[in-house]
């Protein structure tokens, strides 16, 4: 991979690795799509940074509004929305994957100058087939997967210059399972990234044998991962923890395991 190799007369500069890349960042900001993606997706990457010394910035694009509910998770007695009772969710995940800063896209500063604040809707998803995603037949134009691309652009390019990033860390185009949020969420990064030159690490959707995957474990990182993923018990169940990774069952049934290493992808 090359920077400024569009440039006439530029010589291109090669771009480090992206595990190099997370090594020399002094502020890193991930982005995703819903609260839990970044316990589930990069819980173990992150809590590694963070105990590194990096400086870790969350924003997340929705507040998983369409989710379902894990039967008697929430009692009787509450009167929250659903999205507030995933906020405490994010707080407390947040909180033990030691990250300190964390922000909503739409919100400041997270939005972009002179624009009213915009809340992006979760889209909801529907299984096409096993292990991937599709848009809910319900998502409306408030939902993150169809309200203008620019718009959510615009935002976390006003987030890139307030937190200022060495690189920011996000899904690769399959956006893990295909969730149209997460897809959403790549482009959004991509676009940002391409406008503001901060260099873009994808977390990668494929297997390990794809040779264009870069593994590392995360040793030391289960407590801190497991906290974080069963704070989310309205949306999934923690089954086990082992040196493989946190089992969980999913709110539709699904088994998963939460792994304690990390893949980036690095294009060919």
């Amino acid at each position: 991979m090359t920077s400024d190799s569009a440039l006439p007369g530029h010589t291109p500069v090669p771009v480090p690795a992206p595990w190099q890349l997370l090594e020399d960042a002094s502020t890193v900001l991930a982005v995703h799509a819903h609260p839990d993606d970044e316990s589930l997706s990069t819980g173990a990457l992150l809590t590694s940074l963070v105990a590194a010394g990096t400086r870790v910035v969350l924003v997340t694009a929705t507040r998983g509004e369409e989710g379902e509910i894990v039967p008697g998770s929430i009692p009787a007695q509450e009167t929250r929305p659903l999205e507030e009772i995933r906020e405490a969710e994010i707080d407390a995940a947040t909180s033990a994957l030691g990250i300190a800063e964390r922000h909503w896209l739409g919100t400041a500063p997270a939005l972009a100058p002179g624009a009213a604040p915009r809340r992006y809707r979760d889209s909801g998803m529907r299984w096409v087939r096993e292990g991937l995603a599709g848009p809910s037949d319900s998502a409306g134009a408030d939902s993150f997967s169809l309200r203008p691309l620019e718009d959510a652009v615009d935002d976390l390019v006003a987030l890139l210059a307030h937190v200022r990033p060495d690189a920011v860390i996000g899904y690769d185009d399959e956006g893990t399972y295909g969730h149209p949020d997460h897809v959403r969420a790549h482009h959004v990064a991509v676009g940002a990234c391409a406008r503001t030159g901060v260099p873009l690490v994808e977390i990668a959707s494929g297997g390990s044998t794809d040779p264009h995957i870069q593994w590392r474990e995360h040793p030391g990182t289960a407590e801190a991962v497991h906290r974080a993923v069963d704070s989310y018990r309205t949306q999934l169940t923690v089954r086990d923890t082992s040196a493989e990774g946190i089992a969980i069952r999913h709110v539709g049934g699904q088994d998963d395991l939460v792994a304690l290493r990390t893949g980036l992808h690095v294009r060919p």
